[in-house]
């Protein structure tokens, strides 16, 4: 085969290759915007057991009989006791005082 000829072909796969790769990652950016994490600006009144990420965020794994009023979303969670309630939001800075 002549140069030319290789490296035209070289180029038209070099291309393939670059538009497959943009179309996954622009599927993947679509799904990725769903899944964001909603960080909750507010502060705990307290924390016994906060969670610390690399990331900076902070997760509070309490269980208590209500929720904080600053807590955005707030899930049952069953106990021996009855429903108890956890506070899964996502905080920038620190969960509070420990109860």
């Amino acid at each position: 085969m002549k140069s030319s000829t290789l490296l035209a072909l070289l180029c038209l796969q070099a291309a393939l290759v670059m538009g497959i790769f943009a179309a996954v990652a622009k599927e993947n950016a679509a799904v990725g915007e769903s899944k964001a994490i909603d960080i909750n600006p507010g502060q705990l009144k307290c924390c016994t057991n906060c969670n610390f990420s690399f990331s900076g965020l902070y997760t509070c794994d309490d269980v208590k009989k209500d929720c904080d009023p600053v807590c955005k979303k707030c899930v049952a969670v069953m106990a021996y006791s009855g429903n108890k309630f956890k506070c899964t939001d996502t905080f920038l800075g620190i969960c509070g005082p420990k109860c």
